[in-house]
Parts: C-alpha cells; structure tokens; sequence
C-alpha cells in the first residue's frame, strides 16, 4: 500500500468532514427555488445565436490551465454582457444600430476606428411572455458523463422544470450505446412529480451515439410539435464526446438545419472537463442553434433561471449584412460572428451571415474594425468631420412569421464619447485578442514569455477599468497571469490568483493544532496541473511519496486517495496557507525557490 499524507486517525475522522462545495446533494425536489427576476425597461433587445459565454473556458482557467486557442470566441465573451448600442426606437421585430468611436488595439495597432453594430427590436418588455414551450430535452447519459458532469445536467433539469408553466410539455430523450424516450411527453400541468422522478433516475452506462440521440430527440419534437400551440425545441445535454455512428460537426450541423426548417431549434448545454468545445460551437452556430457552458452550481441558476425564456425564444432567421466603409478605409476584422459567416467582395464591402436572432434581455450585435485604405499605410489618414457618413450597413432577415425586411442604416464618424455599450465592446475586443495571442504563444510557439508578457500589458490596461461589471474578466485575466508568470520564471512579480496560484513546490514551515498529520517542518509539497507529490525530509535528502491527483477550485483543495478536503489561501506569490477546521489543522508553507543555473567558466 502506498504511503499517503494523512495518518489512520486523520482518516477516521472523515465523517466529520464537509464535502466540496461541487459536490454537495441538490436540495429536495420539493424544494422551491428562488427566481431572479430581470427587469428591462422600454423595448427587449436581441442577440446573435451561437456561443453564449466563453465557461468553458474560464473553467480550465480556474483549474489552473491555459486552455486551447480554439475554445475562446468573440462572441462567446461578449454573450456575457450588454451591449446595447443606441440608436433610433425600432419599430420592427428586430433592427440594427450602429456607433463608432476611435481605436486603441495594441493587438491591432493598423485599426484606427472600432464600430458597434447593435441589434435591438420593437417588442415591449412589459408586455412580452415566452409563448408555451414544448422542450425536448436529450441527455448524454454515456460513461464520460458519470458523476459530476450527470449530476449538473440533472440539477439544470430540476431548475428547466421549476420555471416551466402550466401551458409547456417536457420529454427527456436518453442516449448512450441505445436511445430511447426516457420521458413520454409530459404535460406541465399535474406532472411535474412524474418529470421529476424521471430526472432522478437518470443514470450514467454506455458509449456515445450522439447520432442517435439527436435523431430520436428530432423524432420526439416532430411528433409532439404536432397540435402544440407554442414552441418545440431540442435541448442537448452533453460533454460533445461522441465516439459511435458520425462524430463530425457537419453531420449534426446538417440535423440542425434540417429541423429548423420545421420550425425546431437546438440549444447545447455543455458541462463537463473534456467538453469539446470547438465541435459544440461548430454545432450552435447554425440556423435556430445557441450554445451554453455549465461550470458548477452558479452557472446553472444563471442560465435556467435568468435565461431560459430567452433563450428559446427565436426572433428573426438568415441575417445578411453587408457593410462597407468609405472610401479611405479598409474592413480589418468583424468580431460577433463565426468565421465562415464572413465573405470578402471586390469593393471592400464585407458580407456577413448570422442565422439566427433571439430576443434577449441585453443586447448583442458585432464589432467592426477599421483601418487605413491598402497601399495608405505611409499617408495621412483621411479626414473625418464629426458625423460625417462611415461605414454602410444593409440588413436583410426574415421574422418568424415568414416576412421579410430590409434596413439600410449609414453609421457616423465619431463625433461625442462613445456609449456605455461600445466602450464596454472595445474593452472586450481588446481582451479576447489578448487572450488569443496568449493561448496561441502558449500551445503553438511554446513561447511561455511572450505570453506572460502579452497577458502583463492587457492587465495593465484592464486595471485601469473600474467598472464592478467587469469583476470576472479581473478574475479570469489575474488566474492566467498567474501561471504564465510561474511557467516564465515571474512568479514573484505578481500577485498568485486561484488555483493556478498552487502550482510548484511548497516547503512545509509550521503544523499547526492538534489532528494527528504525518507531515514535520522542512518536508515539500510539490503541485503540477492534476497531481500533489510529497517529499519527506530524510537528514540531507528527500524521500518521494507516490504522487495523489487533487482537484482544486477557488478556495478548496481535494486530495482524492486521502478523501479530504482543506480550504486553501494564497498570501502574495510565497505564502499557502491550508486549513482543516474540523480536524483542527493548519499548514503554511512557503513556496521553495527554483534552483538557479550558473554558467561555467571556462
């Protein structure tokens, strides 16, 4: 038997111990859950399908990680906030406005202008109610979804069925080697005991056919959409592993289509460590499609409980922009919308294709870049008056009913400060061409400095931001510096932040109380991505303990093979501090300094 950290009386007293807060039981299905209410004033406003948050990536972030490149996208980050741009009142179901203010991208030092086009829609807020939903929701229930990732997906279901009304219908679809309805449709009305005990007994067995799932989920909706007076949507649950019959993005996005052409639409609600997030967001960006990321327990009651009734809610299909800058400019980016949704013409015009529009509570839209006209990078830029006519913007959609609607709106030169909404734009512009450079130095040029030194400036500038919104950019940008700083050899030029923070070898100082702990002064703790090594001080040297994976978040530490549990904190870049308060335990420890190498001389 291997040797562990904790002694048997340490391991005795287990039973007192608090399990993390990821894993604490659900409350009772009985339970009634508080809604936070969203209040928006005047007209609702709309927003781009797709990736509706960049979770998934923060996630890896919090775990101590620098995640792939291809799991960051603009409009992901910016589906997090309200950018309303303003404009003049809409007086159709969905309208764009447009601003522009000058451009400071260091990232992007040719742009010289950044311009908002917005997205906002004639419907009034206080009137408005979600037509009665018919959701189909369709479970990964295959071997990668065991534990954690399952028991999200049931929470998120206890919380869909708590804001479903009396005129809405639920089904669960199961999928794992087989398909099969797990949940006939169900009406709301006098049955939401019998949705909820099938919720409870969902239970993880078998590979992935994701395929089938769908197909089954598609098959459900088609034959209960029939007589329902409302919306039928397919809800998909999983980690976007599939590993049995097609397993490539264009078969599902093929499905997608297929079925909102029919009037159905497809939500993704990813949960999950091994979440395929480029295959998910591949999948969301098509025609009725919008995709969700569920990291922990907070993330479930914002989406389900803030979101939901927007979130099905489809306002306008097959948006077409085409926009073109005056002469003397050039169109150097477009951040909002999937890559292969851009077209470049002849005239410098660019088209853009967004499939779908949802009402929302907070506005959404794109963000243009600007720069000097080809061949104009040795001459003046052109001179702008105040208000003078920029950038060209034609808008094409269809509206749910089958109307369709044109809108040419002329957007100006930049004559006052700009709004709240497109600075804020800018902002996170700014940050996800950041974050990119940094996750690409990091994965693709092994270039660890380049990416602390990338991540250094953009803190910098952020720092200079006070607004409160902005709490969980700070967070996410001080995690990531945090390791770029300890792989780059700058772990003491700033402040440790989460998990990240840990990583390294750490020197025990003090034990302290009175819980029985196999641990003394001098002995090392050592921490990479996903395993604690302990070294035990033996006179001149060290004896090395067979390693133990940990899972960390925030502000908890768990030691898998030990089964415990210490509350952790971070003082500066050299300090750890663990606690255990029921067995009356405290370490501090400080970190061990890297040896220096020196140069022979010859």
């Amino acid at each position: 038997m291997s040797r562990r950290l904790w002694s048997a009386a340490s391991i005795l007293a287990l039973a007192l111990v608090s399990a993390p807060a990821w894993a604490q039981t659900p409350p009772p299905q009985d339970e009634q859950v508080d809604i936070d209410e969203v209040v928006v004033t005047g007209s609702m406003r709309a927003r781009q399908g797709g990736a509706q948050d960049i979770n998934h990536f923060r996630g890896q972030s919090e775990a101590g990680q620098i995640p792939m490149p291809d799991t960051l996208t603009p409009e992901g980050l910016m589906g997090g906030y309200d950018l309303q741009i303003p404009g003049e009142a809409c007086v159709r179901v969905l309208c764009a406005t447009g601003e522009a203010m000058r451009a400071n991208l260091p990232l992007s030092p040719a742009d010289k202008i950044l311009v908002g086009v917005g997205f906002n829609s004639s419907i009034d807020a206080a009137t408005w109610k979600r037509e009665p939903l018919n959701l189909v929701a369709v479970v990964d229930k295959s071997g990668s979804m065991d534990g954690e990732p399952l028991d999200q997906v049931r929470e998120s279901l206890r919380q869909i069925v708590d804001q479903l009304r009396p005129g809405d219908q639920f089904s669960i679809v199961l999928y794992g080697d087989r398909s099969h309805r797990h949940l006939e449709p169900t009406r709301v009305a006098g049955g939401k005991a019998a949705i909820r005990k099938a919720i409870d007994a969902i239970v993880s067995e078998g590979s992935t056919n994701m395929e089938e799932g769908l197909q089954v989920g598609y098959e459900t909706a088609f034959a209960s959409q029939r007589g329902f007076k409302g919306v039928t949507r397919v809800m998909l649950f999983t980690d976007e592993q599939p590993n049995v019959g097609a397993t490539d993005a264009q078969s599902f996005m093929g499905m997608a289509r297929a079925a909102s052409q029919r009037g159905i639409g497809l939500t993704t609600i990813g949960v999950g460590e091994q979440f395929d997030a480029p295959l998910a967001t591949e999948i969301a960006s098509v025609r009725g499609g919008n995709l969700f990321f569920l990291r922990d327990e907070s993330d479930i009651k914002a989406v389900f409980t803030g979101k939901l009734d927007t979130m099905v809610s489809e306002l306008a299909y097959d948006l077409s922009l085409s926009v073109k800058a005056r002469p003397g400019y050039r169109i150097t980016g477009v951040y909002g919308a999937p890559e292969d949704g851009l077209k470049r013409g002849e005239d410098g015009a660019v088209s853009i294709s967004v499939p779908t529009a949802f009402l929302s509570t907070e506005g959404g839209g794109l963000m243009i870049g600007l720069a000097k006209a080809e061949g104009a990078t040795y001459l003046p830029e052109p001179a702008l008056a105040p208000g003078e006519r920029l950038l060209d913007v034609d808008l094409r959609y269809v509206e749910r009913g089958g109307a369709s609607h044109v809108q040419q709106l002329a957007v100006a030169a930049p004559s006052q400060a700009p709004s709240a909404g497109l600075r804020l734009g800018h902002l996170l512009i700014d940050e996800f061409q950041s974050l990119h450079r940094v996750a690409t130095l990091y994965h693709e040029n092994s270039d660890e400095e380049g990416a602390y030194q990338t991540l250094k400036r953009f803190d910098e500038r952020l720092r200079a931001e006070t607004d409160p919104k902005l709490a969980p950019e700070r967070k996410l940008v001080g995690q990531l510096l945090t390791r770029t700083a300890l792989l780059s050899g700058h772990a003491g030029e700033v402040p440790a932040v989460g998990p990240a923070g840990l990583v390294g070898a750490w020197t025990v100082a003090r034990v302290e109380g009175d819980g029985q702990i196999d641990l003394k002064r001098g002995d090392r703790l050592t921490f990479d991505d996903e395993e604690m090594t302990v070294e035990r001080r033996k006179g001149g040297a060290f004896e090395e303990d067979p390693s133990e994976i940990y899972a960390v978040n925030d502000s908890q530490l768990s030691l898998e093979d030990s089964e415990l549990v210490f509350d952790y904190r971070l003082a500066g870049s050299d300090s750890l501090v663990l606690t255990h308060k029921r067995l009356n335990l405290r370490l501090v420890l400080r970190r061990t300094p890297q040896p220096v190498a020196t140069a022979s001389v010859g």
